[in-house]
């Protein structure tokens, strides 16, 4: 291959040089801190840490009807937060709501289709106005329909695409210009382990899943280059959750998550302004095996130790995509 200088970035030889050396320098240099300071961090008590302060900021969560959205609506209630929830099942809505009276707590509750564009945004000028300004976006809300790409039909793709990565366009657009003229605010993607490896009976919600990691990590590298880095971005990768969701799903070595256990999780992610949260914390050791080892090796790991396809075969669907 043919370095040709006027396709770089520099056509100058000596200016990509002495650039790119500068530029080496300065990131090994703050490598170095920024590995120190994760050290120390990692080592500090979680109560010794210091966390965001979300006190009378408007919290809204997608799904927060569900099993992880209501106790993550509980978690920030408990915060002293103003609580938005949406979903699109209006009994789900009620529960959580009522969960939050029994201990003394309000929130606004929305029942709105995150899979219609014009819906989102007009319940976001609700919000706008009958609340405020939101300073934390959280997209919860998924749904899984759990089959065989030749047994999915067309429009069970479309609608596991439309909630579970079209739906944070949407919502991320209808809030992020108010956090850009703060240069505030906090945007979190649920996505899923799924989104990192891919799963069985899970073309539809994995893809979707995939599609979350990438819309996080593009977002986030817009922000930081336009300068706006009080905005901060959290992306959740959970393994599965104990809330139905994958009910009848068995996996072979680790047991669910239970949704208490995730959304404390993810609440003191959020506090802590991590930018990834991959639950539990050692999935994220085996990852790159994926990319180091055969590919015939990883299938083994995956169909003969793991039991990936026997796990999801499990799946007790009820003819229509389950929400989570």
């Amino acid at each position: 291959m043919v370095l040709r200088m006027r396709d770089m970035l520099y056509e100058n030889p000596l200016d990509h040089f002495l650039s790119l050396l500068i530029d080496l320098l300065i990131f090994f240099v703050k490598s170095i801190y920024y590995t120190l300071e994760t050290i120390v961090l990692t080592l500090t008590p979680y109560q010794f840490r210091k966390l965001k302060d979300v006190t009378g900021q408007v919290v809204l969560i997608t799904g927060g009807g569900g099993g992880v959205g209501r106790q993550l609506a509980l978690n920030f209630a408990r915060l002293r937060a103003r609580v938005v929830i949406w979903d699109i099942n209006k009994d789900a809505l009620q529960g959580t709501v009522d969960a939050l009276e029994a201990e003394g707590y309000r929130c606004r509750a929305y029942l709105v289709d995150i899979s219609e564009r014009e819906r989102v945004y007009e319940a976001a000028k609700k919000v706008k106005q009958e609340v405020g300004n939101v300073q934390v976006l959280i997209n919860n809300a998924g749904i899984v329909a759990c089959r065989t790409l030749w047994d999915l039909s067309d429009k069970a793709i479309e609608s596991t695409y439309a909630v579970n990565i079209l739906s944070h366009y949407w919502t991320t657009r209808a809030f992020l210009p108010e956090m850009m003229n703060e240069n505030s605010g906090h945007i979190v993607t649920v996505g899923s382990v799924a989104g990192l490896l891919g799963t069985y009976g899970c073309t539809d919600y994995s893809a979707t899943k995939f599609a979350c990691v990438g819309f996080h990590e593009a977002l986030f590298t817009e922000l930081k280059t336009h300068g706006y880095d009080n905005i901060h971005m959290t992306l959740v990768c959970p393994y599965y959750i104990n809330t139905g969701m994958f009910a009848g799903c068995k996996p072979r070595l680790l047991p669910m998550l239970e949704p208490k256990h995730v959304a404390d999780s993810m609440v003191r992610s959020i506090l802590k302004n991590e930018v990834n949260c991959t639950l539990p914390d050692h999935v994220r050791m085996f990852l790159p095996l994926k990319c180091l080892l055969p590919a015939k090796m990883c299938w083994e790991l995956m169909y003969r130790v793991m039991k990936g396809p026997e796990t999801m075969m499990g799946f007790r669907g009820r003819g229509k995509a389950t929400a989570g």
